[in-house]
């Protein structure tokens, strides 16, 4: 038996990335990563519940069945776009969706690499439960930077010219997700399941910056995407911070999006040339108290021999063209340790800084 890797990533950040295997023997036409997705979409939901409920329902009871659908519909409309459509159908096209969305085995499936000879023509997909918003389900910073690192743009629904299967939706991730690759030619007549590993679930693999170069299958000039991977890897970022409350992207912090935020005892800011990370400080601190160690993808910062942040960067920085400076606050009162990073190529961050990352989850 041949089997291949792919991942489960939870919503849930304090879970680990799991790896799972399975028969790649199915080909396209019995995959067994869609159909494990599927079914675990719909056993982990009340969908078969509802399935039953359905099945022998009265009018009286489809009715109540199609109100509770639309309060549910109400709930999510001030986060969806597609919620508020939704909420505007009648009772019985909202039957009609309970019957075949609801009461049946599905899931949403984003394309995050379509096939291209950049990428050896292998193709990267992330399974998703398709009512994850209308069912309010938690917000995933893990597989939304996932996305973005691919650079596609998730912070507006994309208009009717230029809707696809498999676009990415506007808004990022919610609820726990699977991902996949494969190998997928057509002229080779080719389709089979590879291995996408925990590693490969690293925003900053090899494998997402090809994903972002022209022709590379992502958000970044190919027909997958939706322009050019800096501005998009921005504009994730602000709605990757404002829908969870900041959802620990920049090391625990929160914020109102990745141009600046707020992490556990300092405020960030970014541009595309730098990052600026400012701690407040007592007013007697000199800069013989500080001891800052700058890598080129580490951070540690230390006051008075109180280690005040540690961790993992978002990018590449210029050692030479980093230092830190005890400046005026700039509420106005006190003193704030200003740390400035100079990076080495020239673009938005999907995170700018990440506490002590395990090594095994992402």
């Amino acid at each position: 038996m041949s089997m291949f890797k792919y991942v489960f990533i939870p919503a849930n950040d304090s879970k680990p990335i799991e790896i799972r295997e399975g028969d790649k023997s199915g080909g396209l036409t019995d995959d067994i990563l869609s159909k494990s997705a599927k079914s675990y979409f719909f056993e982990s939901t009340d969908k078969g519940a509802r399935a039953a409920a359905l099945k022998d329902a009265t009018p009286e009871q489809r009715k109540v069945l199609a109100d509770q659908l639309r309060e549910e519909v109400k709930t999510a409309s001030a986060t969806s776009p597609y919620a508020s459509q939704m909420a505007a159908l009648d009772d019985e096209a909202l039957i009609n969706i309970m019957m075949t969305t609801h009461t049946s085995e599905t899931c949403e499936i984003t394309a995050l690499t379509v096939p291209t000879a950049s990428n050896e023509q292998r193709a990267v997909s992330m399974y998703s439960a398709d009512d994850a918003r209308t069912q309010n389900l938690p917000y995933n910073r893990r597989a939304t930077e996932l996305l973005v690192a691919c650079g596609h743009n998730i912070t507006s629904e994309p208009s009717p010219s230029t809707v696809s299967i498999g676009a990415a939706p506007p808004g990022g991730m919610c609820g726990d997700v699977f991902v996949g690759r494969c190998h997928d030619d057509e002229v080779a007549d080719i389709w089979e399941r590879v291995d996408f590993t925990v590693e490969d679930a690293n925003p900053r693999s090899a494998w997402c910056d090809v994903a972002r170069q022209r022709g590379g299958g992502g958000g970044g000039g190919s027909a997958a995407g939706g322009g050019g991977a800096r501005s998009l890897s921005g504009l994730m970022n602000k709605q990757a911070a404002i829908t969870n409350g900041g959802a620990n992207t920049s090391g625990g912090g929160e914020g109102t999006g990745f141009a600046e935020g707020k992490g556990d005892g300092y405020t960030w800011s970014q541009n595309e040339e730098e990052v600026e990370l400012r701690f407040p400080v007592s007013v007697g601190t000199k800069a013989k108290y500080v001891k800052v160690n700058f890598g080129r993808t580490k951070l540690k910062v230390i006051v008075a021999g109180q280690t005040l942040l540690t961790g993992t960067l978002g990018g590449n920085v210029e050692v030479d063209l980093s230092t830190f400076t005890i400046e005026d606050a700039n509420s106005g009162t006190g003193k704030e340790l200003c740390v400035t990073l100079g990076k080495n190529e020239g673009n938005t961050w999907p995170f700018v800084i990440r506490e002590n990352l395990p090594t095994t989850t992402i």
